[in-house]
């Protein structure tokens, strides 16, 4: 009789044990398929979210950002709407915006608009050779000068695309014609501006939340190499590559998807701040 109470009691102990293994590891994978880790053999806690992870949980379509079928996502939305995307990182005085999302979390931002950096898109008229011109090298300074102390955020050799196009097929629908990937730091593209469009083009007009005064695009003009687009507000125009000084370069990045932010909603007063 002893023995099978002793039996009984050993059961009964597993049981118990088994039990509180079992609702243990139940709570354990709840709270893990909700983004967290395990450090060391106790502590639990939740895995913080960094780079267009972090944005996509403060933002959504109301703020702009559409998601792509591929899984990227871009700000949306035409000229004076709220659009919730500026950025603040080290060391600039000047806000970023978030142009768009890639799949793998990077952030493509461009820098808003700096008079400073007015100049022509290259003195010798080389347009079409993007590594060579006047414009690729003011970025170059302006990328040693303010950002390189920043540089373990930026992705170095982001895929930048080469573009043209002409005024028949319309200044936003572009043809990619090589790419690029020896530098940090460029310019946005004319079809990127299309996108950002809501209301899309007319003409040689697109109402957009990018549009802020005379700006170089990456992209050259195709029937004349000497030529880059810019924009002037919501209009499109072609000039000389070596002629207009007064047309502001804004620099464009991607931050890595690994990158943190200390707070912000995207608002123009409470931008996302970079750590």
């Amino acid at each position: 009789m002893k023995k099978r109470r002793q039996k009984r009691k050993i059961h009964f102990v597993l049981f118990i044990t088994l039990s509180f293994l079992f609702v243990f590891l139940s709570s354990a994978y709840a709270i893990l398929s909700q983004d967290v880790v395990i450090q060391g053999s106790a502590i639990i806690m939740r895995k913080e979210s960094t780079g267009g992870d972090f944005v996509g949980e403060v933002v959504d379509e109301d703020d702009g950002l559409v998601e792509n079928e591929d899984g990227s996502s871009n700000f949306v939305g035409n000229e004076g709407a709220s659009v919730n995307n500026f950025i603040q990182i080290p060391g600039d005085s000047y806000l970023w915006r978030i142009l768009s999302i890639d799949s793998s979390g990077n952030l493509k931002i461009i820098r808003n608009r700096d008079e400073n950096l007015a100049c022509v898109f290259d003195t010798n008229g080389r347009a079409n050779d993007w590594p060579n011109t006047t414009i690729y090298q003011v970025l170059q300074n302006f990328y040693q000068e303010y950002l390189s102390s920043f540089a373990s955020n930026i992705v170095q050799n982001p895929e930048w695309l080469l573009t043209q196009s002409d005024k028949k097929s319309g200044p936003t629908l572009v043809t990619i014609v090589g790419t690029f990937r020896d530098s940090p730091i460029g310019l946005i593209r004319n079809d990127e501006i299309l996108n950002s469009s809501s209301g899309g083009i007319s003409g040689n007009t697109v109402s957009s939340w990018l549009n802020d005064g005379y700006q170089w695009t990456m992209t050259y003009f195709t029937n004349k190499p000497t030529t880059a687009w810019k924009v002037n507000g919501g209009k499109f125009m072609n000039s000389k590559a070596s002629s207009s000084g007064n047309t502001v370069a804004r620099p464009v990045i991607y931050l890595k998807s690994d990158v943190t932010f200390s707070r912000g909603t995207g608002t123009k007063d409470d931008p996302f701040v970079v750590n």
